[in-house]
């Protein structure tokens, strides 16, 4: 049987997450319940801020390379978990309950898209 964690909305309500531990002993943020899942003491919203200055921070470092890339992509996977009491990166996509995908692009980059996109368009026509 598969077991959720429930994340209180700041706005009101509530979402359900698959969770991929089992339901244990009582864990940080997590409070002991019945029926099918444990509640959050943190909200979603509070841990995709989280998750949110965790990325930035990485664009930052990332950007102040020497050589900066032309593109820029972060990819990771997250999933809830009871044992830490919120959404964390996991280890492999199979096991997740979101993917996610950042990426930026510099102007020059940006440019080199563009030109590349008007060819292909010229090429069809």
């Amino acid at each position: 049987m598969a077991k959720y964690v429930e994340f209180p909305l700041e706005g009101g309500g509530s979402i359900f997450i698959e969770a991929s531990e089992e339901i244990g002993r009582g864990s940080a943020g997590f409070l002991r319940g019945e029926g099918a899942g444990q509640k959050s003491e943190h909200s979603f919203d509070s841990t995709v801020e989280s998750i949110r200055r965790s990325a930035d921070l990485m664009l930052t470092k990332l950007r102040g390379l020497s050589t900066a890339p032309d593109e820029l992509a972060i990819t990771f996977s997250l999933k809830a978990s009871q044992e830490l009491g919120g959404l964390m990166v996991s280890k492999g996509a199979q096991d997740s309950n979101f993917n996610v995908t950042l990426r930026w692009m510099s102007d020059k980059g940006k440019e080199e898209a563009k030109e590349e996109k008007e060819a292909k368009e010229k090429k069809a026509k």
